[in-house]
């Protein structure tokens, strides 16, 4: 495929599990940020929307919708290119100095950087429905400037690494710290790997996961540890652990209020609409919508995938990966 009109190539590669309908929705809304913050470092035009779209449950960046986000400034090509293929090969134009000028500065300011602490504030024990969903919110705003930088550090090193390929260089491809560390036998922070979805824990507090994948290493392809390219999917992770115990609070007192049967119930809603769980009485959308939505990850995770890179419309082929999703989170990134 010469052109993707979307893809997960940047930062969710290869064989990938279905997300849950909040995960995705609220990884959507992660991004989204994080582009607008990536984006305007890099002095290029923002998205007032979410430029990607949900396949199967996986989120792609979307072609036509960078397009029309950045436009035909100069650079725009450029960036969107390594948005979407990130394994490919290309320079910045002559003409994009503003970007390459801030594209130096941010280059310099990561890799000299240490990365964001992770702190979040719990809501007090007996907090009632309003204060909990209050306590998510704050808990997923503290942590969004940790996520825009490392998405930030992505796109940098994607750029970097897409104008080596054009002078020819030979690059390998590559893991976050701990992804890494892990698969080189050194000592890893389990808690920033695992599925990048809220509805599963890390694999610090998933012993099953962690040994299972412990026993799959080597049927990995070959990669290298790098700084910045892999730590958004890392980061990301990491900020789930706290992101997880508020969201499952909130469902737990909904649970007991009788709008949810189980507090599991709360991952087949969309973030969007997760608010409604601090009502007194369930909405009238909210049982067939939980049902509905359940019934169709379900499906998905009996599966075959859609590949990391899409044309227009919906995937003409799909591959059955299913025995590679548990190494998603070590898959080396381009």
């Amino acid at each position: 495929m010469p052109v993707p009109e979307s893809s997960r190539a940047l930062l969710l590669p290869g064989p990938q599990p279905p997300l849950s309908h909040f995960g995705a929705t609220l990884l959507r809304h992660v991004l989204t940020t994080g582009l607008r913050y990536a984006l305007h470092g890099l002095g290029a035009k923002t998205p007032d929307g979410a430029p990607m779209r949900i396949v199967r449950l996986r989120l792609y960046l979307d072609r036509k919708k960078l397009v029309r986000t950045l436009g035909d400034d100069p650079g725009a090509e450029a960036l969107i290119a390594a948005l979407l293929e990130p394994g490919g090969a290309g320079a910045l134009p002559a003409n994009a100095g503003s970007i390459r000028g801030a594209l130096g500065f941010h280059r310099l300011r990561l890799h000299v950087r240490r990365r964001k602490r992770l702190s979040t504030t719990e809501a007090p024990r007996g907090a009632e429905a309003p204060e909990l969903w209050h306590s998510f919110r704050t808990t997923l705003t503290d942590l969004l400037p940790a996520l825009n930088e490392a998405l930030l550090g992505e796109l940098v090193a994607t750029l970097d690494r897409r104008a080596a390929r054009a002078k020819g260089r030979s690059i390998e491809r590559c893991l976050g710290p701990q992804a890494f560390a892990l698969r080189a036998g050194k000592r890893a922070d389990l808690s920033w790997l695992g599925v990048a979805d809220p509805l599963a824990p890390a694999w610090s507090e998933s012993p099953g996961a962690r040994d299972h994948v412990a026993t799959r290493l080597g049927d990995l392809p070959p990669a290298v540890g790098h700084r910045l390219r892999g730590d958004f999917r890392e980061t990301y992770r990491r900020a789930l652990g706290p992101i997880r115990a508020a969201y499952l609070r909130l469902a737990a007192a909904a649970r007991e209020r009788g709008l949810i049967e189980e507090a599991g119930d709360a991952f087949f809603i969309p973030f969007d609409l997760a608010e409604d769980l601090t009502a007194d009485r369930p909405a009238a959308w909210l049982p067939e919508t939980v049902a509905s939505n359940r019934r169709e990850y379900q499906s998905l995770l009996e599966a075959p995938s859609p590949p990391e890179l899409l044309g227009a419309g919906p995937p003409k082929e799909l591959i059955d990966d299913r025995d590679e999703w548990a190494l998603a989170p070590l898959w080396p990134l381009e």
